[in-house]
């Protein structure tokens, strides 16, 4: 079959959501279909990739939307696509003549401003694509509570929730996220490692704050922040913050690190924390670094109920304690964790359920 993906990125690959993509591309070739990337333009050069037209002056925020007003310049090149993957559910509107269409959530987007224009609109979207698309699979429970559906964290994973409905949330390669001898200049910090891009949804700023309490009870501690540049001004915000908590010594940033070079710096951990305060699935960094052997404490936000991660709210005291009771009970944390993502969270599992949602969208 000949299957088009309407996404916002995938060249160059940035984060979670283009190397779900490039997993996708991957499982999908091997079943035989042939496939096109339709994303905004980048000046990235692929034989599968298709780009929109994209104002480039406008900020990623502002992009990210004027695409659905500019997938229309690419009907044609569309419409000879047997079915359309469509990656985030703003982008449905513009292709909801398909007559095979694929929803695809990567989480609920309308979090980080409850009640405001923009989050109604996105809410709206999102329930639109939920009921017009031919099949819809969301990566959390979060997403299809928010769409009307009764479904607790961690409740029916990888199944067909209803018609034409499922529940697929982020696996990870099992045999390549495997514990390493890790980086030696980490080792030495005892690293608390925080492997976020630099947004503020991203909750940087909260594991700072809650890093002085840490500290108390786990002096050799160092926040480790590994990621690149995201929102404007927000790495001069936390860089202000950790100056005025005098934290200098205690917090390294590394900037953006290559995906496969991850490995060795999720073994150097002692723990990962995802702090993320709003627009989150089911992350792959926390399924990447449990994978690796190091425990993960992540904000009970989004999708991160439905990993075995260790909870907490996003407050800095609750993050704190959390990450406390987490490095005393590391070992017994780490082997658990990583069990689970071995036993249920593979590619494996994964793939065999994005099969089973073309197979269907492919019957007559």
């Amino acid at each position: 079959m000949r299957i088009g993906h309407v996404t916002f990125g995938y060249r160059p690959t940035l984060g979670g959501a283009e190397t779900y993509l490039a997993e996708l591309l991957r499982v999908l070739a091997e079943e035989g279909h042939s496939q096109r990337v339709y994303q905004r333009s980048t000046g990235e050069r692929a034989p599968e990739v298709v780009p929109v037209p994209t104002w480039h002056r406008l900020s990623p925020g502002k992009q990210f939307w004027s695409l659905a007003a500019t997938l229309p310049w690419r009907w044609p090149q569309l419409a000879r696509e047997e079915a359309l993957i469509v990656h985030y559910p703003l982008y449905v509107l513009p292709v909801i003549w398909h007559r095979r269409l694929v929803g695809l959530s990567h989480g609920v987007t309308w979090d980080d401003r409850p009640g405001s224009r923009a989050a109604r609109l996105k809410r709206a979207l999102a329930r639109l694509a939920f009921r017009r698309c031919r099949a819809f699979v969301a990566n959390d429970t979060c997403f299809l509570r928010e769409v009307g559906l009764n479904i607790r964290p961690r409740e029916r994973l990888f199944e067909e929730v209803a018609p034409g409905r499922w529940l697929i949330p982020n696996c990870v390669d099992t045999d390549w996220w495997v514990p390493t001898p890790g980086r030696e200049d980490l080792r030495a910090l005892h690293p608390i490692l925080v492997p976020r891009n630099l947004y503020r949804n991203r909750g940087i700023h909260l594991a700072l704050a809650a890093l002085p309490q840490v500290l108390r009870s786990h002096p050799e501690a160092h926040l480790v922040v590994a990621g690149g540049k995201g929102d404007p001004g927000y790495e001069e915000e936390v860089r202000a913050l950790t100056a005025n908590l005098k934290l200098q010594e205690q917090v390294r940033f590394l900037g953006s690190v290559p995906w496969r070079e991850m490995r060795a710096v999720y073994t150097a951990a002692r723990l990962t924390v995802i702090p993320s305060l709003c627009g989150e699935g089911t992350s792959l960094s926390a399924l990447e670094s449990m994978a690796c052997g190091t425990p993960v404490v992540a904000t009970r936000v989004g999708g991160l109920p439905d990993l075995p991660v260790a909870l907490a709210k996003p407050e800095p005291g609750a993050l704190a304690e959390a990450i406390c009771r987490a490095l005393d009970a590391r070992e017994e944390l780490a082997d658990t964790q990583q069990a689970e993502v071995r036993a249920n969270y593979h590619l494996r599992r994964w793939a065999g359920a994005w099969q089973r949602v073309i197979a269907e969208l492919a019957a007559p």
